[in-house]
This record gives structure tokens, sequence and C-alpha cells, in this order.
């Protein structure tokens, strides 16, 4: 289980919660993330493995669902306590547990937290906003939250300041994002930046300014995939607004009309090849997806978002999309735009595990954000040959169409 999650238990339970009860129920909330995670379950209490049963079904990943739940016994009742995302998880955990004949007192918290009001959606307004795996700048980096992109939010941080926000981002993953990296808004404001007339940034990064003029004092920065409002054109240059209101100039080279650009998408396997090159040299960076730094799956997930398809954020996820292509020796089945997974291989009863993923561009080459995107090569024979990732190749997935 995740520091952040043992933390939030520990505050969340009363000060005089036993050390063995705390315990028991850290055992209760480990669960597999879909990712290969080793379980922890104590298969010996029917209570634990009703809980898990209820954490399995609605959040099988912690890092795209939130199914936060334990017990604690106040004398002959057994008091449930906790955060689901989902009602529905509320209502089969009570029932689950009730099935083993406990008397169940029922205080899970259903989110959003009802301290947020209606501004449960937000979007993004920084060029590239770091999502955290907790409310802290020291917290790993778990992903990144590019401006225009909408977001659920779930609940704010312990601190009365409310800095940080759990929010969930368009693909489904969860992270911590700070006040001011974001807006909160209601549902309505949510669907009226959406429809609205949006321009997507199609430059690898440039600047909106103050003015039409070149010279002019920048209003922020914004890269690659970002999206503003258009609301007017001068020149040269689009008028555009942010998501906080801020407004200025950007360059008309640096964007389109993001409605005509997703019309304009034409996945094929030139087209990947093409696009995932662009990117050679661009730093590795944990949590990455902006070309300010990519992780592996982030690079993936970049390079297919603009040619018109969506992948989910990590690589154990993109292992499940589209359909599985056979390995042999001379990877006679793969074509070019495969998704190439490597990682650590099923041993000793436990599972295994998707670690990274590449693209492949034929003749035994792929792309991968590893150090820096770069071409690598899995001919043994090859001077530019990975021996490691030759050796945990895993898995290969078509998702272009045929």
């Amino acid at each position: 289980m995740s520091l952040h999650l043992v933390n939030a238990l520990k505050r969340s339970w009363p000060c005089g919660l036993p050390a063995a009860t705390l315990a028991g129920l850290l055992c209760a909330c480990s669960h597999p993330d879909g990712d290969g995670q080793p379980r922890n379950d104590n298969n010996s209490d029917p209570v634990v493995r009703a809980i898990q049963g209820v954490k399995d079904q609605f959040a099988p990943s912690s890092r795209l669902a939130i199914c936060n739940i334990g017990a604690e016994r106040r004398g002959r009742e057994l008091v449930l306590t906790g955060e689901v995302d989902r009602v529905e998880a509320k209502v089969e955990a009570v029932r689950a547990v009730e099935r083993t004949g406990a008397s169940v007192s029922d205080h899970i918290k259903v989110l959003p937290d009802e301290r947020l009001g209606d501004q449960v959606w937000g979007i993004g307004c920084l060029s590239v906003a770091s999502g955290r795996e907790q409310p802290e700048h020291k917290a790993e980096m778990g992903t990144q939250v590019l401006m225009g992109e909408v977001v659920r939010v779930w609940k704010p941080s312990a601190s009365a300041s409310f800095r940080w926000y759990l929010t969930q981002s368009g693909d489904g993953y969860l992270s911590w994002l700070q006040q001011g990296t974001f807006v909160r808004c209601t549902r309505e404001q949510a669907d009226l930046w959406n429809s609205g007339p949006l321009l997507i940034v199609t430059a690898f990064e440039d600047r909106i300014l103050e003015r039409p003029d070149a010279e002019a004092q920048p209003v922020s920065d914004v890269v690659l995939c970002d999206l503003v409002r258009k609301t007017g054109e001068e020149g040269d240059w689009y008028k555009v607004e942010l998501p906080d209101e801020r407004a200025g100039f950007l360059p008309r080279k640096a964007a389109q009309d993001y409605g005509a650009w997703k019309q304009a998408r034409r996945p094929s396997e030139e087209n990947l090849e093409r696009t995932a090159r662009t990117f050679i040299g661009r730093p590795y960076l944990w949590g990455g997806n902006s070309p300010k730094g990519f992780d592996c799956s982030g690079f993936t997930k970049t390079v297919f978002f603009l040619n018109g398809i969506d992948l989910m954020r990590d690589s154990s996820q993109q292992a499940r999309q589209g359909v599985a292509v056979p390995l042999d020796e001379d990877l006679s089945q793969l074509r070019k735009g495969d998704l190439l997974f490597f990682g650590r291989r099923a041993r000793r009863g436990g599972p295994e595990r998707v670690t990274h993923v590449g693209i492949y561009l034929g003749d035994k080459l792929f792309i991968q954000s590893s150090q820096r995107v770069r071409i690598s090569s899995l001919d043994p024979k090859s001077p530019i040959r990975e021996e490691y990732r030759i050796r945990s190749l895993l898995a290969a997935r078509r998702v272009l169409k045929p």
C-alpha cells in the first residue's frame, strides 16, 4: 500500500486506535493495483476478505479508483470507515460485511467531499501541472495535467488551507494537484469550456503574450497539446483566454482549431513513427507526459494521442489495450506501431509485472523513453541493442486497426 494511504488512515482513525487494529486495517486495504503488485491479504479474517472483495470489484487499481475502507471493532459493533468514489461501493461494503454476521455501523464517506460544494470539477491552467502521489511538493510525481484538461475533483487535503486537491484526469488517473495549477469549477462550467472554440497548441513550446508583438511581456508558456479558448484573431495572432481568465495573444503558427485538428488525425504505421521520431532526444522524466519530459508510458500516450488514439496512462494499463500479438524469436508477427511491453516474468508463484513500454518500428527496432527518447534494437547483433530489454520483453499489443 502506498505511503499516502497509510498516512491518510492514520489521520482518519481516532487517536485511541490500537496499533494492532491499524495493522489489520492496512492488510485489508492492501491489494493489487492491476499492475502485478503483490497481494497482502489476511485470508483468515472473513471481514477482511469481505472488504477486500469490495475493493477488488470497485477499485482493482488504486491509481484509477478510490475505495479505501477500514473496520474498527467498538464493543459488539463493527464500524466501517474510509472513503469511496461511488455510492455503490459503500452499499456493497456494508452488505458484504453484514453477510459475515457482524453488526455494522456505516461511517464510510462517499466523495466528492461536501466542502467542495458544487465545484467538483477543474481545468488545468498551467502549461504543465505536476500531479503528485501525495499532497506535497516532495512527493513522487505520478502524472502531469496539461492546460485546458478537465479533471474531476474529489477532496481537499487535510490542511486547513486546502492547498492541494485529489483529482482524477480524463484517463482515470488519480493525483494531487496544488491550488493555483488548475481552477475549480462546476460541471456546467467544465462542459462550457469543452464545447467552446478551443485551440490546441501544435508547437512543441511557445508563449502567450500580452500584446500581438514578439517583444511583449509573456502571460504564460504553452506546450504541445495544451488547450486554450480562442476569442478572436489579429493578423498573425490568435487572441486567447486561459481557464483562469488570463488573456493574451498566441502566434497563429503555434496552434490549430481543436475540432478541425481532431478530424484531421489519420492513425497509421507511418504517421506513428513520424510522430515518435520528432521527440528523439527529449529527456526522460518520471511521471512526465509532455514535451518537457516523458516517462515511458507518457511518451507512448502522447504519440498515440497526436494520431487520434487514446491510451491509458500507465504501461501496465496500456498492456490491456488493443489485441495481443504473438512473439517469436524473429519477431515476425510484429508490425510497425505495435506496443512492446517489458518487465519481470512470473516466478515463485508471483505474477508477471509490466514495467516499461516502447513502440515497435520494424526490423527489430523500437523507440522508447529511457534516459531520453531514443531508438534501440532487439537484435542481439545490433550495435544499438539493449540486452536487458531483449531479456525482459514480455508481450506486444496492437492498437492500430487493420
